[in-house]
């Protein structure tokens, strides 16, 4: 009783950072840079606590149990990374990507390449684009803009100024002039909105969508920006005006269109996919209007906090006793991590209360998992025991690297810049001092 009651103590302290933090970066919204170097500081504290408590200690394991102690411990931080990485997918899904800035932008950055992809899939199939360079192509991705229109809707209207080219995804629309019948019914990966573009002039008819209408609009503006640098997209812009769409299909069969897609996305790999503040905030609002965003936040941060407690629990059930050296980098780790979060949630529409005892409740839940790792961890493992011990160190010591490297650092760089190595060098140097003392 004595082990658990002092573990869950040393845990309420590593984490009471925690709510400290939020309140911090609530009531006095620090600059981006101050709070960079602090989380880099906090990153290399922890590092060394990793390193020194749990990967050093294992190596001195090995004259009494031999490797197999090293290849236990190496077995479970990679089950640990995997599962970290697995459930922090699973939680972001779900809106729990708003707890740190640069976990919000990779997230948000990663979903923008995926619909980049679907709009390159259907962009292979446009007449008009089986041209062009998939370079080219590439390049206009981030101008185009999904529409969609119920049947008998009109999507402009003869005489009006001309803004954008369409390309149909699927459905049908009429194309329609004043005094006379239908011109023409456009439908799958037909292009309409062409004849503007060229002369410079105003609607010279109506396009009406004749069902369920999918298109994808690009801007004339970003359209010719395309136009002044591709002779290609000229050319074929030229042949469709010309009324020649069936020639320019048997210069681009069927079968090319995949080849054009593969093409395409290798180039989309160098595309560079920015994720604005904007953005950020809006989707913010999004997922918490959603419903579900603040419990998948809370339950992030607490997957990132529960490799921690279990490691405590560890440190206070060994023969060592408790390292001051891991508590303060987790101290400091957390400090910065709770300042940058509660400013992003804050930003996303979260109210001041629930995310002041969201981090509260957090530092309470620390402070069991360290109880809870004194059970799971006893002084002296024997038999199976021993070797589920050391599975289990590594599985906490394999999350906590990878939620590292994964969410502290990459967070620290975003607004820290150079400063960043340097403060994670202070960082394990304290670290160091501690130890020593």
């Amino acid at each position: 009783m004595e082990l658990i009651q002092s573990a869950f103590f040393w845990g309420i302290v590593s984490a009471v950072s925690l709510p400290l933090g939020a309140w911090i970066g609530l009531m006095l919204r620090p600059g981006r840079k101050v709070t960079s170097a602090l989380m880099a500081f906090g990153a290399g504290s922890l590092l060394f606590a990793l390193t020194i408590e749990l990967f050093a200690k294992t190596l001195h394991q090995v004259a009494e149990h031999g490797n197999r102690t090293v290849l236990l411990t190496m077995a479970g931080a990679v089950a640990g990374g995997l599962l970290f990485d697995l459930l922090n997918q699973i939680l972001n899904n779900r809106g729990a990507f708003l707890r740190r800035v640069a976990v919000a932008r990779r997230h948000l950055t990663r979903l923008k390449r995926l619909s980049a992809r679907q709009l390159l899939h259907q962009l292979s199939r446009i007449t008009l684009l089986q041209s062009l360079p998939p370079r080219d192509i590439v390049r206009l991705l981030p101008h185009l803009k999904r529409r969609s229109y119920e049947p008998g809707s009109t999507i402009f209207t003869q005489g009006d100024d001309a803004e954008a080219l369409y390309f149909i995804v699927d459905g049908e629309v009429e194309i329609v002039r004043e005094g006379t019948d239908t011109v023409a019914v456009l439908g799958a990966h037909d292009t309409f909105g062409e004849m503007a573009l060229l002369s410079d002039t105003r609607r010279s008819a109506t396009a009406r969508a004749r069902t369920r209408t999918r298109v994808l609009q690009v801007l004339y503006a970003d359209f010719e920006r395309l136009l002044t640098e591709s002779v290609e997209l000229r050319e074929a812009v030229r042949e469709l005006v010309a009324g020649r769409v069936d020639d320019l299909a048997r210069k681009a069969p069927g079968y090319e269109a995949d080849r054009w897609k593969d093409e395409s996305l290798k180039h989309l790999e160098h595309l560079s996919l920015e994720v604005s503040e904007a953005e950020i905030e809006e989707a913010g609002y999004s997922a918490h209007a959603g419903g579900g965003a603040a419990l998948a936040i809370w339950l992030g941060i607490g997957l990132d906090g529960i490799p921690e407690s279990l490691i405590i629990g560890m440190l206070a059930a060994g023969t060592g006793g408790m390292s001051l050296a891991f508590i303060a980098g987790v101290f400091l780790a957390n400090l910065p991590e709770a300042m940058s979060s509660a400013v992003g949630m804050r930003a996303g529409g979260m109210s001041a209360p629930k995310i002041f005892w969201m981090w509260t409740s957090l530092c309470l839940m620390t402070g069991l998992g360290a109880a809870l790792g004194v059970l799971l961890f006893p002084e002296h493992p024997a038999g199976g025991h021993y070797a589920l011990v050391y599975v289990i160190e590594g599985l906490a010591a394999g999350a906590m690297l990878t939620m590292i490297a994964e969410t502290m650092l990459p967070e620290a760089y975003e607004h820290g810049g150079a400063i960043v190595g340097f403060s994670t060098l202070l960082g394990f140097l304290t670290a160091l001092l501690i130890k020593i003392l």
